[in-house]
């Protein structure tokens, strides 16, 4: 018999354009090429969420996914051999629907992850503490520690409770130990795809792109970058943190392409020669400098949380301001974009130096790659099942 695993994840499954709903929407895929029995249970797209139609049935089809409704309307669809359900998770009724799902499905593990609502972890621990895996993506959605963006001593106690927890980056571990006195399990994600990878990266042509504009992300700095160098094509991907106004300054800009999110990053980074990961908030772990450095595309990166881990010691770590959150309000203080512009400049105008930075980061990237093979996560499930009498 398989083994059955469900994943619990207060976002939507698919498709997945941020960092930790992709990385469980590939680990999934990989565990069911595996042989598990994989289920989800994700959130229902919302009317605010950027651009909603592609989250409808017939783009869902379009992607591959079997779609069907159930006599309640409630979403269902199969997609690369993983079972999904959407529901909203923010409904009165969705502890009780979600403990209905368990007892129905009886899994052998259940993956909770960013469980910012409280919801889905209680849940899972009532029906089995010892079969409840945490899964950290974000710390924004910890109830504890400064990267919080809301305490919750009761949901904190809860973590402690849960058998396993699984977390992206040494950062994050380090984080989970020194703000929340818990121990966690690094396991990298299979979150960029198989080799061998094209070589996109090029010294002569190709857009400079940002993924995800938005302030937190770092706009300010992309901006700052595109109007001092107004004859080099630009182009960004908005994805969950593009607003109007976002947009709007964005279309303001002539040298400045705006592209469309896609589920495979190769797609987005097939024209592009430079990266640029600016974030102004603590990322546990920056997928997208790895997914652009293995194709050869030289990646500048801030140096907040796990950013410096996923530039895999390749030194184009320069400096950011973080925001700051006050009365609710978030302030973004002024950057100092100057190593900025001039590494830019130099990447941009120096073939030799552009080749060999992108064949550095290929190799690093290349190397790292091993560490994110889904059959590392089988045989940590394997190891906690060990334990007699637990299945």
């Amino acid at each position: 018999m398989k083994t059955k695993i469900l994943l619990l994840q207060d976002a939507v499954y698919l498709p997945s354009f941020g960092g930790g709903n992709k990385a469980n929407r590939l680990l999934m895929r990989e565990l069911a090429k595996l042989g598990f029995d994989c289920r989800v249970v994700a959130r229902l797209p919302g009317p605010a969420q950027h651009n909603p139609s592609v989250f409808l049935p017939e783009a869902l089809a379009a992607r591959g996914a079997i779609v069907h409704e159930d006599e309640r309307g409630q979403q269902h669809y199969t997609h690369e051999g993983v079972q999904v359900l959407a529901m909203d998770t923010a409904a009165p009724t969705a502890a009780a629907e979600l403990e209905a799902i368990i007892e129905r499905e009886r899994p052998d593990w259940i993956l909770v992850s960013d469980d910012h609502r409280a919801v889905f972890l209680p849940v899972a621990l009532s029906f089995s503490a010892e079969r409840t895996i945490v899964v950290v993506h974000t710390h924004f959605h910890l109830p504890f520690g400064p990267e919080s963006r809301a305490l919750n001593p009761a949901q904190h106690q809860r973590m402690r409770q849960a058998r396993d927890i699984v977390v992206v980056s040494d950062y994050s571990r380090h984080y989970l130990r020194e703000f929340g006195g818990l121990e966690a399990r690094l396991l990298r994600f299979p979150v960029f795809g198989d080799a061998p990878f094209a070589v996109r990266g090029r010294p002569d042509s190709g857009y400079v792109t940002m993924i995800n504009p938005c302030v937190l992300k770092g706009l300010p700095i992309f901006l700052d970058l595109v109007d001092h160098f107004p004859d080099i094509g630009f182009a960004a991907v908005p994805t969950w943190g593009a607003d109007d106004a976002v947009i709007a300054a964005l279309r303001a800009r002539t040298n400045v392409t705006l592209l469309e999110a896609a589920d495979e990053i190769d797609t987005v980074l097939q024209d592009t020669r430079i990266v640029l990961a600016p974030s102004l908030v603590p990322e546990t772990f920056g997928y997208v400098a790895v997914d652009a450095m293995v194709r050869g595309i030289p990646v500048l990166a801030g140096g907040l949380g796990g950013q410096t881990e996923a530039m895999l010691g390749i030194d184009f770590i320069l400096p950011v301001c973080p925001v700051e959150q006050r009365d609710g309000q978030v302030h973004v203080p002024s950057q100092d974009t100057a190593p900025w512009r001039a590494t830019l400049s130099r990447l941009l105008g120096d073939p030799q130096f552009y080749r060999t930075c992108s064949k550095a980061a290929r190799h690093a990237a290349l190397g790292f790659l091993p560490q994110t093979d889904a059959r590392h996560f089988a045989r940590h499930l394997a190891k906690l099942g060990e334990k007699p009498g637990l299945f």
